[in-house]
């Protein structure tokens, strides 16, 4: 069980969040996608290297979304 950080309350603070998150969550996403592939090609091998990155993947895709409804929250667009 991952533990989440409180998320920031200012928007400058979330916006920079924001951003940082997203590049991690594009990052796991692309050696996710590598692994796929790699996997497609060559039956052989395990696949607990991809079932660990998918996780971590949908892990920090979860905080993309909890980040972007609290700027949402703080710029009064989603109530």
């Amino acid at each position: 069980m991952h533990i989440r950080p409180s998320l920031p309350e200012t928007l400058e603070e979330l916006r920079e969040l924001e951003r940082q998150i997203e590049c991690e969550w594009w990052c796991l996403h692309g050696a996710l996608n590598a692994v796929a592939q790699m996997h497609a090609e060559r039956a052989t091998g395990t696949l607990a290297d991809f079932r660990d990155m998918h996780a971590q993947a949908r892990e920090v895709d979860k905080r993309r979304v909890q980040i972007a409804m609290r700027i949402a929250e703080i710029e009064g667009t989603f109530n």
